[in-house]
């Protein structure tokens, strides 16, 4: 029997938190496992998304046989309408996961006026097919939104198992239920090497309960006697449904307040009205009139859940406190209770959001990202998987580096040699032969891509560094009308400032530029070889040189010259 070539290459997801994307590659036909995107850093000003680049995949097009998408969160199915604008191969997703994709790129094609190719397959979450020739398994895994699966693809040396997001909580709630029994069938064939996600692995014992809810804001909800607001993620579908038993328990309305009406949340309710069995099912006597907010005769006793993404709800928080809202206030004897962690890049807003909420005259619970344990695997979680699976090799994924080095350690405790766990960066390949580890690991240049609004890559580190500039040092314009005959200055030289200085406190300044600059013009006339060009660079390395000198700073320097 011909052994297989296997090889994993991760395009997004390593070292880093989202924008998952691996490629696992057996006799040279490639799966693409989800495809997502993440926030940008703080410093990258203006940018909405970071994907990954393609380039790797456009070398290999004829060799991608599928795109499986393993859930429905933004780290993993995100940047499959801009992958599919390079790749056009069928994508494979679980039912709910395929309803919230088709519902992605028919806004993304809407907003963007294109058309993308898409062939969504649907697959029950504890499937086995056949693609291209290559026996894949799906098995359900619990994690915070519904639907969620592992995927594991076979070779003649075992399968590669790539375990998604996940946790182990036998309790949890019809569609996200875990299968152990097939992912122990999996295990028994054996498995050549799994990939583990790693975001979790610095936290001691089980994800469950901590990951619940319910016992950290049971005891607001009896106390309270006006109306509770609480802010919590969209994707976070685990803690919706937790937040409606509460609801009923305590025989309140609860109001869905996602100010976005693309968020999960909203998307799933508009689903579950067409499904014979929707993910979040709500009685009609539950569901509070968005209406009748602001009316104490009828909101006193709503719930309102202000769901949204991680970059929104804390601006939507910041809105409703500056009464920007048109139909929430928050009044005395108000509730709210902050159940979104603080995610990298929205600190400084959040910090804003959550002073803003102290100096209101509502009772304010804030649960502090070590209270809300996200739905990732935790030390325990990892080493049932492991015992499960009992790989060969061992891959962590899905996290930065010192997750890695967490992750590493829980598989040693396990069991698995230190050679035979292997940490690898973005754009290293890695490869299997005869089911052994390969010493040489090719690697290739994945970029990241940044998008802000207009379109794939139209930013780039020169347009972020100026954006920087800008912000911290301002903007200096310069505009002159010259003769074009005779190159001597026949209007009133302007200068225009933005966050530069404070005019009334620097005229001296603005004034000794303008000088500066005509002084640079009035020298044209006696030289009719310089370019407007060089007028313009001259003008502006005089005046910067005068401006470091002067205030230290460097801003942005733009001159006009017209010629008439």
């Amino acid at each position: 029997m011909k052994n297989d070539i296997v090889k994993f290459i991760p395009i997004g997801g390593q070292a880093e938190m989202g924008k998952s994307m691996y490629c696992i590659e057996i006799n040279e036909k490639i799966f693409i496992i989800d495809s997502g995107f993440r926030f940008p850093d703080s410093d990258k000003l203006g940018v909405d998304i970071i994907i990954p680049s393609f380039t790797y995949l456009e070398e290999k097009l004829e060799q991608i046989v599928a795109i499986i998408i393993t859930h429905a969160h933004d780290d993993a199915m995100a940047a499959l309408p801009y992958l599919l604008q390079t790749v056009n191969v069928p994508v494979y997703a679980p039912n709910l996961t395929a309803d919230l994709i088709e519902q992605m790129i028919e806004r993304y094609e809407r907003h963007n006026h294109i058309h993308l190719n898409l062939s969504l397959n649907r697959v029950k979450r504890n499937a086995s097919l056949d693609i291209a020739g290559i026996p894949v398994e799906f098995f359900p895994v619990t994690h915070s939104i519904p639907g969620s699966v592992g995927v594991a693809l076979w070779t003649q040396q075992g399968y590669i198992v790539y375990g998604g997001e996940f946790i182990i909580d036998f309790g949890a709630p019809e569609g996200f239920r875990c299968d152990i029994q097939k992912m122990m069938e999996i295990g028994k064939k054996g498995v050549l090497a799994l990939l583990v996600e790693s975001s979790g692995s610095k936290h001691e014992g089980y994800t469950s309960p901590n990951h619940k809810l319910t016992n950290k804001i049971e005891r607001i909800f009896e106390d309270s006697n006006e109306r509770i607001i609480i802010s919590s993620y969209a994707q976070n579908v685990f803690r919706t449904k937790e937040i409606i038993e509460l609801t009923k328990k305590y025989k309140r309305q609860i109001v869905f307040y996602g100010r976005d009406k693309y968020d999960n949340t909203n998307s799933i309710l508009r689903l579950g009205k067409k499904s014979k069995k929707p993910i979040i099912d709500i009685p009609t006597y539950l569901v509070g009139k968005k209406e009748n907010i602001g009316y104490p005769q009828y909101d006193s006793n709503y719930v309102i859940l202000l769901s949204g993404s991680p970059r929104r709800i804390y601006h939507d928080i910041c809105d409703i406190i500056d009464g920007g809202d048109d139909l929430l206030k928050l009044r005395k004897g108000d509730t709210f209770i902050v159940a979104s962690p603080v995610l990298p890049g929205t600190e400084k807003i959040a910090n804003k959001a959550h002073n803003g909420l102290y100096k209101t005259d509502a009772h304010i619970h804030l649960l502090k990202n070590k209270d809300l344990f996200s739905m990732h695997a935790s030390e325990e979680d990892i080493k049932v998987i492991i015992q499960i699976f009992k790989p060969q090799y061992y891959i962590p994924i899905k996290g930065e580096y010192q997750h890695f080095i967490s992750n590493m350690n829980i598989a040693m405790d396990m069991g698995i040699d230190k050679d035979k766990i292997i940490i690898v960066d973005n754009g290293e390949c890695i490869s299997f032969e005869n089911g052994v580890l390969m010493n040489t690991r090719d690697t290739y240049e994945i970029e990241d891509i940044m998008i802000d609004g207009i379109g794939i890559g139209d930013v780039g580190e020169k347009v972020i560094d100026d954006r920087i500039q800008l912000a911290n040092d301002g903007v200096v314009i310069v505009g002159l009308t010259v003769s074009r005959a005779t190159k001597e200055i026949i209007a009133q030289t302007d200068c225009q400032t933005r966050g530069f200085v404070y005019l009334k406190d620097s005229e001296y300044l603005i004034k000794h530029i303008i000088e500066v600059c005509e002084n640079v013009v009035m020298n044209w006339k006696n030289d009719f070889t310089l370019e407007t060009a060089d007028i313009r660079a001259m003008m502006k390395e005089q005046c910067m040189r005068y401006i470091v000198k002067e205030t230290g700073k460097r801003p942005v320097f733009i001159s006009v010259v017209i010629e008439i």
